[in-house]
């Protein structure tokens, strides 16, 4: 079976995403997400390392690691933005989850081109290995 550039892109795209997911839920304490939770560059290195990213690639690379890092600035941003907000009705509720559902598609929209653009420029071997790494996002460190 033969996949598009963009479908054989979306477990990368899907995994950055998760990136945001896991930053999300440090815990309350800053100093217990410190040893808890690798920050977002950490994570980034630790998957660049992963893939065995080439210096031919580091440009595909570093894009993707803009947008991972800007989605992770954002996500930190909205969770401090929801701990201020209590919805007490079930339209508050579907006015909160309308507003997250845009954001999440906003970062997945910056994810994605970038995704595509590395993924284009892996080898087989890297392509397979991003997409074990990324077909089980709550198993990664990432």
């Amino acid at each position: 079976m033969k996949f598009t550039a963009a479908a054989r892109a979306v477990p990368l795209a899907v995994a950055a995403a998760f990136l945001g997911v896991f930053i999300l839920a440090q815990p309350l304490s800053a100093r217990a997400a410190d040893r808890h939770m690798p920050t977002a560059d950490a994570q980034i290195s630790q998957l660049r390392k992963l893939l065995h990213i080439t210096k031919a690639q580091m440009p595909q690379w570093e894009a993707l690691a803009a947008a991972m890092r800007e989605n992770a600035r954002l996500l930190r941003e909205s969770a401090a933005d929801r701990a201020k907000i209590h919805p007490t009705t079930i339209v508050d509720r579907l006015y909160t989850d309308r507003k997250m559902s845009q954001a999440r598609l906003k970062r997945l929209e910056r994810l994605i081109p970038v995704a595509e653009a590395l993924y284009a420029v892996l080898n087989a071997r890297q392509k397979a290995k991003a997409d074990i790494l990324f077909a089980r996002p709550r198993n990664t460190p990432f």
